[in-house]
């Protein structure tokens, strides 16, 4: 990875009712989302679909074991099947 570039993730499981999402990064780690900085993060999130790509940061959530909050989305177009 270079310093300064942000982490590309890959939606496996979308956002559900309770805010939650599955995403894995591109070195194979999965990471599961549940938490957001602020609200505009977890809409952004909500609007991707499973196999959709997209660029941002994050940091643990708590104590808990593989429980991520998104910290930063960086601009551009997402990542999605579409326009691959």
């Amino acid at each position: 990875m270079v310093v300064g570039e942000p982490e590309v993730y890959t939606v496996v499981r979308e956002v559900n009712d309770h805010g939650a999402a599955t995403v894995r990064g591109d070195n194979g780690s999965t990471y599961h989302v549940a938490a957001y900085a602020d609200e505009m993060l977890r809409a952004y999130l909500a609007d991707l679909r499973a196999g959709d790509r997209v660029r941002m940061d994050l940091v643990r959530a708590g104590v808990r074991a593989n429980v991520w909050k998104v910290s930063a989305l960086y601009s551009g177009e997402p990542i999605t099947e579409s326009n691959r």
